[in-house]
C-alpha cells in the first residue's frame, strides 16, 4: 500500500471528470489483493478522491465495479466504501458551512454550496437510494442539515432590507442621521448570498419564502423613488433631516441583485425625482 500512488496508476493530478477510461485505468490499478482489503481500499479510493473536481465522482467506481446504480448491489462491493467517504465529505462540507455563516463568513459560500448542491445531485441522480436505507437516511439528514443552516439566514434579509428603505416620519428621524454604511454592507453580501441558495434551492431543500420578493424589480425600485422623493420634499422645505442613504442603499442593493447596469438606471431615475425634473410643459 505505501508504495501506491493515484499517480502510478495512471491518474492525472486534477481530473474534471471521471470518465470509462479514467475508471478501468484505477481499477485495474486497484484490482491486487494489498489494496483490496477494508483497511486499505478506503485509503487508496481517498487519494484518487482528492485529485477529482468533484470528489463526489468517485462513486462511479463502486457503480462500474457493481455493473449497477442499484444501492443494495453497490454496497455488496468492497468499492461501496466508496459511497460512504463521499456522504462523510458532504457531512464534513454542510459542518464547514455551518460554522462560516455563524461567524458571518460569506466569501466561500457559494463555493461551497455548489460542492454541497453537485454532491447531493449526483448521488440523487447516479445511485438508485431508497429513502429508508442507510445511505438514503444519511443522505436525507445532510439536505436537512443544509436547509437548516440556510434557512434562518434567508429569513433574516427581508426584514433587514426593509428596516433600511423604510421611509419613517419626519419626527422620528434625528437632525443628521445617517444608515449605517457597514449595515449596509452587510446585508448587501446577505443578499448575494440568498441570490446564491437560489440557485441551488431545488437540490439543497430551500424555501426562499419572503426573500423571493427581493428578486422582483418593483420592489427595489419602489423604494428607490420613495426615498428620492421624500428627499425632495424635504430639500423643498429646506429640512435638515435629508437620510438619502436609504436611496443610496435600494441602488446599493439593485447592483448586487440586478447588475450595474439596472442600479445606475435606478440612480439616475432617482436623482431625476430628487432635482425635481419634468418634462417643459407647453404653454395652452
Amino acid at each position: 500500500m505505501k508504495h501506491w500512488t493515484a499517480s502510478a496508476a495512471g491518474f492525472p493530478a486534477t481530473c474534471g471528470f471521471l470518465a470509462d477510461a479514467q475508471i478501468g485505468s484505477v481499477t485495474a490499478s486497484l484490482n491486487v489483493p494489498a489494496l483490496q482489503t477494508v483497511q486499505t481500499l478506503p485509503f487508496a479510493l481517498t487519494l484518487v478522491m482528492q485529485r477529482l473536481t468533484a470528489p463526489w465522482q468517485i462513486i462511479r467506481l463502486a457503480i462500474k465495479m457493481a455493473a449497477s446504480d442499484d444501492e443494495i448491489r453497490v454496497a455488496a462491493t468492497p468499492y461501496g466504501v466508496a459511497v460512504t467517504i463521499v456522504l462523510h465529505d458532504l457531512c464534513f462540507l454542510a459542518a464547514c458551512l455551518r460554522t462560516d455563516i455563524k461567524r458571518g463568513h460569506f466569501d466561500n459560500v457559494a463555493e461551497q454550496l455548489k460542492n454541497l448542491h453537485d454532491g447531493v445531485r449526483g448521488l440523487r441522480t447516479e445511485l438508485d437510494l431508497r429513502n429508508d436505507s442507510s445511505w438514503g437516511k444519511q443522505l436525507t439528514s445532510i439536505r436537512a442539515d443544509i436547509s437548516n443552516t440556510l434557512q434562518s439566514e434567508i429569513d433574516s434579509v427581508p426584514g433587514r432590507v426593509r428596516r433600511l428603505l423604510r421611509q419613517r416620519a419626519d419626527k422620528d428621524i434625528p437632525i443628521g442621521a445617517k444608515v449605517d454604511s457597514n449595515d449596509v454592507d452587510e446585508t448587501a453580501a446577505l443578499i448575494d448570498f440568498v441570490a446564491v441558495c437560489r440557485t441551488y434551492a431545488s437540490e439543497l431543500a430551500i424555501n426562499e419564502g419572503d426573500a423571493a420578493n427581493l428578486f422582483r424589480p418593483a420592489t427595489i425600485c419602489r423604494e428607490v423613488h420613495r426615498g428620492a422623493g421624500t428627499v425632495a420634499a424635504r430639500r423643498r422645505r429646506q429640512d435638515p433631516r435629508l437620510p438619502g442613504d436609504a436611496g443610496q442603499a435600494a441602488v446599493r442593493f439593485c447592483e448586487v441583485l440586478f447588475g450595474r447596469d439596472y442600479a445606475s438606471l435606478m440612480s439616475r431615475a432617482a436623482e431625476n425625482a430628487l432635482t425635481g425634473e419634468r418634462k417643459p410643459s407647453r404653454a395652452g
